[in-house]
């Protein structure tokens, strides 16, 4: 199973692909993907900003309680005013907010069943946001938590250590926001190279 996507891997880049990088590209995939399906409860906290190159964005932020599980993923100060000065940046920021780890055999059997290619696509994703440095995770009090933020909170996780805000910087302009993954997708797309030319091209 290894080499068969390892053979797919390098077929598509046209480069050597070590079974530890195709790992590190099936994790980024599996970090967009759960990244796309949070989106819908997402809310925009900043309708004008930029990423790193200069483009100028939208920051929508989705909202987590911090529970002792996704504290325990850090080293998050104790003292609250310490604990809001801190932040996690790019892919760490995703797994601190909840999403899992597929750093497995079954996750290469995985990436193979939904195609080579899809999991390069959303691999690149992944790595324009983190180029970009488009994903920021940070703690914040409960009752410094703006009412927009406050309602997007699940019901059935407590919130009594605190709210993980994990921020995401999008090139779009307000109005052509939509909440849902398709739409980032696309987005996403219009700003970067999904796949490298195939030689001769």
């Amino acid at each position: 199973m290894i080499l068969r996507t390892l053979s797919l891997l390098r077929s598509l880049q046209g480069a050597s692909h070590t079974a530890q990088e195709a790992q590190a590209t099936v994790q980024q995939a599996c970090d967009y993907r759960w990244l796309r399906g949070e989106l819908n409860h997402g809310t925009i906290t900043e309708p004008s900003t930029a990423l790193a190159d200069g483009t100028p964005g939208v920051t929508i932020t989705l909202a987590y309680p911090a529970t002792r599980a996704r504290l325990a993923g850090g080293r998050w100060p104790e003292p609250p005013e310490e604990r809001e000065r801190c932040f996690v940046e790019g892919a760490h920021a995703c797994r601190a907010a909840g999403a899992p780890a597929y750093r497995t055999l079954e996750s290469l059997s995985r990436g193979l069943a939904e195609g080579a290619a899809s999991v390069l696509t959303d691999a690149a994703r992944l790595q324009y946001l983190l180029q970009q440095r488009a994903l920021r995770l940070a703690w914040r009090r409960p009752e410094a938590l703006p009412p927009a933020l406050a309602r997007r909170l699940g019901s059935g996780e407590s919130a009594a250590d605190g709210v993980f805000l994990l921020a995401l910087s999008v090139p779009a302009r307000r109005e052509e926001v939509v909440l849902n993954g398709a739409w980032l997708d696309r987005t996403l797309d219009r700003y970067r190279r999904i796949l490298p030319r195939p030689a001769g091209r």
